[in-house]
């Protein structure tokens, strides 16, 4: 005999949209595949684990400190990486329309841990992307959640260091459409490390800092090699305006082209201003 349970539950069905049906069966089908990924992922990274310390699992060419990752392996293994991360997570991104970084699971899953104080991010993003709405928008919901976020005019590569562990690196130097390789050899990670520091360090805020004085803002700007038109986007006035100041940083500093500012500037040889010293 069929239950009176049973038999509601019939009913329930019967009455329900064959498409809320489908989307349903559609929808627990998405999150048993992605349950699964994410359980690969972890046995992936349980077999490097083993490799690290001796065990008998090798990884594909062993004994090379860059591991190659298939690519239906990246963006679970990064989804992996993001969750056991508990101190601070160092991002060198050259572009935010592609890789394993912003497939949507992985995306959500940054932001939501961030959010919750799980750990710190650093992220360098390449100058131009402020340029485009996509852009501007990834890089304020990332300021939302409390990423710390800096300007390159050149970001060194396309690469995620994970505390002092492990890191996801693009395969080919500079080139973000290329596949990934993964390295846990402590040395080259702290070599990533030292190298990610230093240009974080050199690296512009994203929003121009007002502790700063306006002319020793846009002195390290032309230190740093930016045209015209990049330090007026940056500074969020006209190209007129950026040209006139620098006429005028280069009379009172007694230089005669722009080159000698920007190399001043970049030595340090702009302390003392000279402007009267001819007058």
């Amino acid at each position: 005999m069929t239950s009176a349970n049973d038999r509601a539950h019939e009913v329930e069905r019967l009455l329900t949209d064959p498409f809320d049906r489908l989307m349903a069966i559609l929808e627990r089908g998405e999150e048993e595949i992605d349950a699964r990924r994410a359980e690969l992922a972890e046995v992936r990274y349980a077999l490097y684990e083993l490799t690290a310390q001796g065990g008998p699992a090798r990884p594909p060419q062993a004994g090379h400190v860059l591991e190659p990752l298939r690519p239906e392996m990246a963006a679970p293994l990064l989804r992996y990486l993001i969750e056991h991360t508990t101190d601070l997570s160092r991002v060198c991104t050259m572009v935010v329309d592609a890789g394993a970084g912003v497939e949507q699971e992985n995306y959500r899953l940054n932001q939501d841990l961030l959010a919750e104080g799980r750990f710190r991010q650093r992220t360098i993003y390449p100058m131009d992307i402020m340029e485009t709405e996509q852009g501007r928008a990834w890089v304020r919901s990332f300021a939302a959640v409390g990423e710390e976020q800096r300007l390159s005019l050149s970001p060194p590569s396309e690469f995620a260091i994970f505390d002092e562990h492990s890191l996801v690196a693009v395969s080919e130097w500079g080139n973000p459409g290329s596949s990934y390789v993964m390295v846990r050899d402590p040395m080259l990670v702290a070599a990533f490390i030292q190298l990610f520091d230093r240009a974080f360090d050199r690296a512009l805020p994203v929003s121009p800092d007002d502790e700063h004085d306006d002319d020793q803002r846009l002195v390290k700007l032309l230190g740093l090699g930016l045209k015209d038109e990049s330090i007026a986007r940056y500074l969020g006035c006209s190209l007129r305006t950026v040209r006139r100041r620098v006429a005028v940083l280069m009379a009172r500093h007694g230089v005669q082209t722009r080159f000698q500012l920007g190399l001043a500037a970049s030595t340090g040889g702009l302390d003392s201003p000279l402007a009267d010293r001819d007058r």
